[in-house]
C-alpha cells in the first residue's frame, strides 16, 4: 500500500466530481507544503501486514471526500448544548432576591451558591478554554504566527497562560489579557459565594408608653405607723424577694417583673459636660443599678426595639468614713436589730442628709471581752434625686443614654430608716451588703461591714435602701403584667397613676435577603466577560471551516509518512480521528537510520 497526499485541487472541483477525486503523487503540486523525507519509508510491518490489518484499527474511516461543514443531527444537538452551556453564568446572578422575604426558594439558592467556588471555575474553564481554542483556530485558518497560536491553543488555565508568557519570552499584551481573564474564574466563584446575605428588616414608628408617675410615692406605706403596719406583709415580701433574686437580676437592666431599673447616678463617670452623663452599654459590668426594683413601664413592645424617656425619684448614699469601734464608742443602743440607720442631726432640713450607719460586727476574743461586741460605724450622706433617663429598650435588655440631675424633697426618710431595720430583723440586708452573692443561710447574724471599702459599702447600702423604698408603694404595678386599662389601678390607690412618654419604636419584620452589590458587580463583570467569551467561542466554532486539528495527539498522524493511515481523512475532527485510530499502537522514535538518529517533525515516529 502506498502513500498519497490530499488532492489540493479537490476543493475547487464541482460537487458532482467529489466522488471521482484522483490521488496524485506528492511532487505533482508545485505549492505542496509537505514533502516526503529522504530515504525509504519506515518499516510498518510490525503494525499492519496488510491493508486488511490496517483497516481493522480504523473502522469507519472516510474513504471518500466529504463536505467540510454540514448540519447533522449530532451537530445540531451539539449546537443546542453549546448555547445552554454558554448561558450558564446568567443563573449565578441572584440579585433579584434583594429585599425579598426569606423563602424556601431563597434558602435553596443560598445552598446552591455554596457550590459556586467549584462550579464557576469549571464552567469558566469549559467556556474560556473553548473560546481561546476557537479564536486560535479561526486565526490559523486565515494565517497567524506560531507564537500567537501557541498562546491561544495552549491557554487552558491561569498557570498555562503564565507558563507560555515565560516560555515564549514574549510578555505581550495578549498574554497578559489571557492571564487576567483566567483570574476571573476565581473571582466569579468567590463573588457568587458572597453574593447573597440575610438581615432583619425593621420599621421605625412613633408611639406612646406609660411609666409610673413619681407622685405614686405619696401613697407609700411609709406615710405613717398605721400605714406601715397595714402594708408590712406586702413590702416585706417584695423586699426580701428582691434580695433573694439579686444574684440573677442584680446586674440586669430589668428586674424580675421586667420593670426598668435605673443606674446609680453617682456611679456614672461624667464623660460629657453639664448635667448629662453617658451611661455604658447595658452589657457592661461597670453599671451599678440604684435598686433591685425597677420602674414599671407599660405597653413596651417586647419583640422590637424602642427609645423613650422616663422620670423617677431614687436615693443615693455616699460615705466618708467607715470605722471598727467598740461598744462604748459605737453608741449602738438597744440591739433590736443587727444594723441601724439614723440621722446624725435632729432630722434633715436639706439635702444631703447627714446619716449614720451602724452594724453589729460580733465579738473578737483577741481584742475584746467575751461580752463586748465590735461595731461597724459609718458616716454617710443621703441624697434624694429626681432623674430623667433616656432608655433604649431592646426586647428584655435596656440601655441608658443619659441621666439628668435634680433634687426633690420628702418627709418619708425617717420612717423608711425605721421600718427597714425591722423588716431586716434577721440581718438579711446586712449580710447582703457584706456579700450579695453569698448571704443566704450564713452561719452568723453578725458581719464585719467595716471591711468593705467606702464606695462598696455606700453602693450596697444605696441598693438596699432603694429596694426597700420602692417596695412600699405602687405594689400593684411592680409585679409585672400590667392591665390594659391602667386607670383601673387608681381605684385602690389614687396616686397610682402613669405618665405618657413619646417613644420611637423599631418594629421587627420578617428577615429579608440582602444583596452585596460590590460582589454583585464583580460577579456581573465576570459573568458578562464569560458570556461574551462563550458566544465568541460558539460563533467561531461553527463559523470556522477548517477542522480542529491543533493540540491533539491524533493530529500528529495527519499526513505523517511514518504513520500508516488509510487514504483521506484530512477533514476529520481531532477527537473523531482519535476515536478511529484509538487502537493503533504508537511510539516516539528516530527518523534516520544509523547509530546517530535525529528527531524531526517531518520524521517523527509516533
Amino acid at each position: 500500500m502506498g502513500y498519497a497526499p490530499v488532492n489540493w485541487n479537490a476543493h475547487n472541483a464541482p460537487e458532482e466530481q467529489w466522488n471521482d477525486v484522483q490521488l496524485q503523487p506528492y511532487s505533482s503540486h508545485p505549492a505542496s507544503l509537505y514533502s516526503t523525507p529522504s530515504g525509504p519509508p519506515p518499516d510498518v510491518k510490525g503494525y499492519a501486514e496488510s491493508e486488511h490489518s490496517l483497516l481493522e484499527h480504523s473502522k469507519g474511516w472516510p474513504v471518500q471526500s466529504q463536505r467540510i461543514w454540514t448540519i447533522t443531527p449530532f451537530r445540531a444537538f451539539m449546537m443546542c448544548f453549546d448555547v445552554i452551556l454558554a448561558s450558564g453564568p446568567i443563573m449565578f446572578i441572584a440579585a433579584r432576591l434583594d429585599g425579598h422575604e426569606v423563602s424556601p426558594y431563597g434558602q435553596h439558592l443560598r445552598q446552591a451558591l455554596l457550590l459556586s467556588p467549584t462550579i464557576f471555575p469549571v464552567i469558566s474553564a469549559a467556556l474560556m478554554g473553548r473560546c481561546f481554542r476557537s479564536i486560535g483556530l479561526f486565526l490559523a485558518e486565515r494565517g497567524t504566527t506560531l507564537g500567537r497560536l501557541e498562546q491561544l491553543i495552549g491557554c487552558n488555565s491561569l498557570f498555562s497562560a503564565l507558563e507560555r508568557q515565560i516560555a515564549l519570552r514574549s510578555w505581550s499584551i495578549v498574554g497578559l489579557i489571557l492571564a487576567v481573564l483566567w483570574l476571573l474564574s476565581a473571582l466569579g466563584g468567590q463573588s457568587a459565594l458572597r453574593l447573597l446575605g440575610q438581615e432583619d428588616a425593621s420599621t421605625w414608628s412613633n408611639g406612646t408608653f406609660q411609666y409610673l408617675n413619681p407622685i405614686a410615692i405619696e401613697d407609700s406605706s411609709m406615710m405613717g405607723a398605721s400605714a406601715a403596719n397595714s402594708g408590712r406583709s406586702t413590702f416585706t415580701s417584695i423586699f426580701l424577694a428582691a434580695l433573694l433574686t439579686s444574684t440573677s437580676y442584680g446586674s440586669t437592666a430589668a428586674d424580675l417583673g421586667e420593670n426598668v431599673k435605673m443606674p446609680a447616678y453617682s456611679s456614672i463617670e461624667n464623660t460629657a459636660p453639664g448635667e448629662w452623663k453617658l451611661v455604658p452599654d447595658a452589657n457592661s459590668t461597670n453599671i451599678t443599678y440604684a435598686s433591685l426594683i425597677g420602674i414599671p413601664v407599660a405597653n413596651i413592645d417586647k419583640n422590637g426595639q424602642s427609645n423613650f424617656s422616663i422620670k423617677a425619684r431614687q436615693w443615693d448614699i455616699t460615705c466618708d468614713s467607715n470605722q471598727r469601734l467598740l461598744s462604748d464608742k459605737a453608741d449602738f443602743g438597744n440591739q433590736t436589730a443587727t444594723w441601724k440607720m439614723d440621722y446624725t442631726d435632729h432630722g434633715c432640713t436639706q439635702y444631703p442628709c447627714k446619716i449614720s450607719f451602724k452594724s453589729i460586727a460580733g465579738r473578737d476574743k483577741e481584742t475584746t471581752l467575751d461580752d463586748d461586741n465590735i461595731y461597724t460605724v459609718a458616716s454617710c450622706e443621703l441624697f434624694y434625686e429626681y432623674l430623667e433617663t433616656i432608655v433604649n429598650c431592646n426586647r428584655t435588655s435596656y440601655n441608658y443614654s443619659s441621666d439628668m440631675d435634680g433634687f426633690t424633697r420628702s418627709t418619708l426618710t425617717s420612717n423608711t430608716m425605721k421600718f427597714l431595720i425591722t423588716v431586716d430583723s434577721y440581718g438579711v440586708g446586712s449580710k447582703w451588703m457584706m456579700d450579695p452573692n453569698n448571704f443566704i443561710g450564713a452561719s452568723s447574724d453578725s458581719v464585719k461591714l467595716y471591711e468593705p471599702s467606702l464606695d462598696v459599702l455606700a453602693t450596697r447600702l444605696t441598693v438596699v435602701f432603694n429596694a426597700f423604698w420602692q417596695s412600699t408603694y405602687a405594689t400593684l404595678a411592680i409585679g409585672g403584667n400590667l392591665p390594659n386599662n391602667l386607670t383601673s389601678l387608681a381605684d385602690n390607690s389614687p396616686f397610682l397613676t402613669f405618665n405618657d412618654t413619646s417613644a420611637s419604636i423599631l418594629s421587627p419584620s420578617p428577615p429579608v435577603y440582602k444583596t452585596n452589590w460590590t460582589w454583585v458587580t464583580a460577579l456581573f463583570v465576570s459573568s458578562i466577560i464569560l458570556q461574551i467569551a462563550a458566544y465568541i467561542g460558539l460563533v467561531l466554532k461553527y463559523y470556522t471551516c477548517v477542522s480542529d486539528i491543533t493540540g491533539y495527539a491524533s493530529s500528529m498522524t495527519l499526513l505523517n509518512p511514518y504513520v500508516p493511515t488509510p487514504t483521506g481523512g484530512t477533514t476529520l475532527h481531532r477527537l473523531k480521528r482519535a476515536a478511529l485510530l484509538q487502537d493503533m499502537p504508537v511510539r516516539i522514535g528516530t527518523a534516520d537510520e544509523g547509530q546517530v538518529g535525529r528527531l524531526d517533525w517531518r520524521r517523527l515516529y509516533i
